[in-house]
């Protein structure tokens, strides 16, 4: 939702627009009164690129223990660092878990499909990309078949594609089994050495991905063509992070609210860390 210039936000209960001026409420629960306008969930606002693209905090790279292998407990028939052994060190350096081939790939959390090969040129054969919630990613290599489409949502567990030998042109161009490359704080990988561990991330957790909650604290500020992403922090102040342009904010479908009022932005100041 948009409010234009001459639009009055919401206050809070027990408060009209005829009351009390609006920096007399007190900046937290002023700007509480603005961002309970629009809703957002979780998953929306990792579907929206803004998580990865602007940094948000709280909490990219925090997946330590929560990841799911892709195929379970099964063989390494090499490792994240005998990738990073080899002469020359491997491209894109990740672990190999020996299964035969036609074995269902899941998603090791939850997230959106953001990259799909089918065809199995170079020496990575098929492979599917995973943009995770957390803002870190996945790729998996060498895959018989992908059963999922670009842009979909997927949860921790669910299958998304099944094992292959696919590499250099051909469906046996290396022995069957998947390669899983994980990269932190990134929704759309460009260095391909820059990879993790894999391994260092995956553990047996309860509950590793709550569901989808609405966050009724996010929203876009335009104050006076100034455009910032505003997004919670525990229970200190929301911070503020400054977007170039627009941001296509419109489009993004989070809420957008324009301070052109004085006494707006002074409140808006008063309760989030980092407007100018």
């Amino acid at each position: 939702m948009i409010l234009g210039e001459d639009s009055r936000p919401d206050l809070p209960p027990g408060v009209s627009h005829d009351g009390p001026r609006p920096e007399d409420l007190g900046g937290l629960a002023y700007l509480r009164g603005l961002s309970r306008r629009g809703f957002l969930t979780s998953a929306a606002l990792a579907a929206s690129g803004l998580s990865s693209a602007f940094g948000l905090p709280p909490g990219s790279a925090h997946a330590a223990g929560s990841y799911q292998r892709p195929c379970g407990n099964v063989r390494i028939s090499s490792s994240w660092q005998d990738h990073r052994n080899r002469t020359p060190p491997s491209g894109e350096p990740g672990t190999d878990y020996a299964v035969g081939t036609g074995t269902p790939v899941m998603a090791a959390a939850n997230g959106t499909i953001r990259f799909v090969k089918t065809d199995t040129s170079t020496a990575t054969g098929r492979v599917v990309g995973m943009a995770h919630d957390d803002g870190n990613y996945t790729r998996h290599l060498h895959l018989s078949r992908i059963i999922v489409a670009n842009g979909q949502r997927v949860s921790r567990g669910q299958a998304i594609a099944y094992t292959g030998a696919s590499a250099n042109g051909s469906d046996s161009g290396v022995g069957p089994h998947v390669h899983t490359s994980l990269w932190l704080n990134t929704g759309s990988p460009t260095d391909f050495r820059a990879t993790v561990d894999f391994e260092s991330y995956v553990g047996d957790v309860t509950a590793p991905n709550p569901p989808d909650q609405e966050v009724d604290e996010v929203f876009i500020a335009n104050v006076k063509g100034s455009w910032y992403l505003v997004v919670p922090q525990g229970t200190s102040k929301p911070r503020a992070v400054v977007l170039g342009g627009d941001s296509n904010a419109a489009a993004s479908g989070i809420p957008v609210l324009n301070f052109s009022w004085d006494p707006s932005i002074n409140a808006l100041r008063a309760a989030v860390d980092g407007i100018g």
